[in-house]
């Protein structure tokens, strides 16, 4: 019975640790800056993700 609680405890702590050091990393990165910034992406008009077209055959 000891013997999963101290498993339990340790993957928990583990798994803890894991989270904590991608949301650190994430905060590092630049990833929470403008949180209000995603909202207005799609009013954004960007040729990057229009298909290119084909006229006469050449791009």
């Amino acid at each position: 019975m000891w013997v999963l609680t101290i498993i339990l405890l340790i993957t928990t702590t583990l798994l803890g640790g894991i989270f904590f050091a991608m949301f650190h990393w994430a905060v590092k990165d630049g990833q929470f800056e403008d949180a209000e910034e995603a909202k207005y992406v799609i009013f954004r008009e960007d040729d990057d993700h229009l298909p290119r077209t084909v006229h006469g055959g050449k791009e």
